[in-house]
């Protein structure tokens, strides 16, 4: 009796979860659709207030003279006291310039109205919870493509300030394992979901700096706020 309960609070305690709202990114957008140079790297760093509170460092490379990629790790919890691991990386390429250099190396004006670029992006976390005799963990894992649009603005007197969105959608697989200690009792149980998520942010940089400074609203699973650092090496 005592097995057939614990087994039924388990199958009641996947059900829920399985089919509840999104999960949403962890690590925010914190990007224009503008590309590194090829070649060249840059370090970040971000911080999200949403959901749950995120600390996340990024490391960016040049593939291409329109693309690039970027490879993040950090941790994710109510509080930065109990956070797990979390992974993910992401790349696109710019389909639109904005602004072209001329032949004197000023920038000019194109026939877009805006910088575009397209991409994949995949995040990975994994978090035990639970204590005494009832134990559960949980693993979930993100993949999906991403639209980046964003218009850069010279200031005169130096620096710049660029206006960005992002529109991503993916597919979370979500797994779930829950025992009983004592017990011969061990439940799992996985689904997965479609879901849209949004995010809306400017990106500056400061006069004679090479730094980006970012800030922006996440609309997701994760809403919040996010914050970011990068700088090229």
């Amino acid at each position: 009796m005592k097995k057939f309960l614990i087994t039924s609070l388990a199958v009641l305690m996947i059900g829920p979860a399985a089919h509840a709202e999104s999960v949403g990114s962890s690590f925010g957008a914190l990007m224009t659709a503008q590309s590194l140079a090829h070649g060249h790297t840059a370090i970040g760093a971000r911080l999200g207030f949403a959901g749950t509170t995120s600390f996340v460092g990024s490391l960016g490379y040049g593939l291409s003279r329109t693309g690039d990629g970027r490879i993040k790790l950090g941790f994710v919890g109510d509080d930065l006291t109990e956070s797990k691991l979390i992974l993910g990386a992401d790349a696109k390429w710019q389909l639109w310039k904005a602004f072209q250099a001329n032949a004197q190396g000023q920038a000019s004006r194109t026939k877009h109205p805006f910088d575009l670029a397209i991409g994949p992006f995949i995040e990975w976390f994994k978090a035990d919870v639970g204590s005494g005799s009832l134990a559960s963990s949980f693993a979930v894992t993100q993949l999906g493509f991403q639209v980046v649009g964003s218009f850069p603005i010279q200031f005169k007197s130096g620096g710049s300030i660029s206006p960005y969105a992002r529109i991503n959608a993916r597919n979370e697989w979500i797994s779930f394992n829950i025992s009983a200690a004592g017990l011969p009792v061990n439940v799992s149980g996985s689904d997965s979901q479609l879901a849209l998520g949004l995010n809306g942010g400017v990106a500056w940089r400061p006069r004679a700096s090479p730094a980006s400074l970012y800030a922006e609203i996440q609309i997701d699973g994760n809403s919040g706020l996010f914050l970011g650092i990068d700088y090229p090496l």
